[in-house]
């Protein structure tokens, strides 16, 4: 399917683009070209000691921003598939710069839309977040806008369509290596006890991308059946013996995540590994079953 294929990957170097882009090299071996647009020169940097341009010569490196919608739009052409993954991700960060999380999750978000149309590129996926759904912070709010741009952008030409994710396995930033770090410390705080959140491992995040390249019309949103844990288990887990302090939920945050919305529910189907909210289809999921798209339902999934 992506052999003989040029991909563009805004923010390439993050995490799930890293995992796209392994996953690509060793199942593609005849894409055509792979383009990493990103504004992190070190990331760049890091990432190019993996991929020597003479053992991976099909890759392209660019710096650039989403926000820059003119040169966005020059790197983009010839490209057949795009994959958005570039963001602002830090909750925290973002509640205290709404101003920048608006202008790159929503008017970067806008900017890759417009390239895409002009350079008539054929597939087009945004990495999302269940924090999207019934979203309290601002980067929920703003990763919600990004999705209702995407549902509303296909034509004839160019599809768009959605992944919808929780947390990445051992992602920077995530609860994983923060809480390696503080185990050093003996404490790990823990904002409510009964905490949960839905999680993907790196592999799984990338082969929803493929599943929704491979399956896409245009206006799908793609969600990966994901594991559910407490987040008080993954401490004891990581920091064996180490105290837990309760420190409270923040302004920003729940107890639990959703993966869909009780409105999306009646557009919602079931494939083995994954959902599907269609954007004309009719749900064959029992009402009943909204409870396992709820991280603070006791319905888990444990996939390999």
């Amino acid at each position: 399917m992506l052999n003989n294929q040029s991909i563009f990957i805004t923010g390439g170097t993050g995490t799930l683009g890293r995992a796209f882009i392994k996953k690509v090299l060793s199942e593609y071996p005849d894409i055509k070209e792979i383009t990493i647009y990103s504004r992190d020169e070190m990331k760049q940097y890091e990432l190019r000691r993996d991929y020597s341009s003479s053992c991976f010569p099909q890759i392209k490196w660019v710096i650039g921003d989403i926000r820059d919608a003119e040169r966005l739009s020059d790197k983009m052409r010839g490209a057949d598939i795009v994959i958005h993954t570039a963001a602002m991700k830090h909750i925290p960060i973002c509640e205290e710069n709404p101003e920048e999380c608006l202008k790159t999750n929503v008017e970067g978000t806008k900017n890759v839309i417009q390239a895409a149309l002009e350079n008539g590129v054929k597939k087009t996926i945004l990495s999302s977040t269940d924090k999207a759904v019934d979203p309290i912070s601002i980067y929920g709010n703003s990763k919600q806008a990004a999705e209702k741009l995407f549902l509303i952008a296909s034509n004839e030409v160019s599809k768009f369509a959605i992944v919808r994710l929780g947390n990445i396995w051992g992602s920077r930033g995530s609860v994983v290596p923060l809480f390696k770090e503080l185990a050093k410390t003996g404490v790990i705080p823990i904002t409510h006890p009964d905490m949960t959140r839905f999680f993907c491992t790196k592999e799984q995040s990338a082969d929803s991308l493929i599943f929704a390249l491979d399956t896409m019309k245009g206006g799908e949103i793609v969600i990966p059946k994901m594991e559910v844990k407490k987040i008080s288990n993954i401490a004891n887990e990581i920091a064996t013996g180490c105290q837990h302090k309760i420190i409270g939920l923040r302004g920003f945050e729940k107890i639990g995540e959703k993966l869909a919305s009780a409105i999306e529910l009646d557009r919602l189907t079931e494939t083995e590994m994954h959902w599907v909210i269609g954007k004309n289809t009719t749900s064959s999921i029992l009402p009943t079953s909204y409870s396992d798209l709820d991280s603070s339902s006791s319905i888990q999934y444990q996939l390999n």
